[in-house]
């Protein structure tokens, strides 16, 4: 199953995802709106290059190669931004855990729903 047209469009269009997300994270403002732009790009785009391989190459070893750097790149992704996301937290409110002054509707056994009463 050798398709190179069919791997080349996948990996343009992984490409056109890395430089949304790029253009996403310079023009937006808020550090954890950039996260998301960030964790966009690893997975989808290794997702598609991963596909590209599997249609493209036909040894088993670049395929399972490839698969584990995708995996591992996803893993470490979910990592990597909920600790980023926890440091931002504690770099804007001074602690990670929410408190009644947030203003984040928390869940107690008084109200647990999280809606205000």
């Amino acid at each position: 199953m050798h398709h190179p047209e069919i791997a080349a469009v996948l990996v343009g269009i992984a490409v056109a995802i890395a430089v949304g997300c790029a253009v996403g994270v310079a023009i937006v403002s808020n550090a954890l709106e950039r996260l998301h732009f960030s964790s966009t790009l690893t997975s989808f785009s290794a997702v598609l290059i991963v596909i590209a391989i599997w249609i493209d190459d036909p040894t088993w070893q670049s395929r399972l190669k490839a698969a584990l750097i995708a995996l591992i790149l996803f893993v470490m992704n979910s990592i990597l931004s909920h600790s980023t996301a926890r440091a931002i937290r504690i770099r804007d409110h001074g602690h990670f855990e929410p408190q009644p002054k947030d203003g984040i509707p928390l869940i107690t056994k008084k109200n647990p729903t999280g809606l205000p009463q």
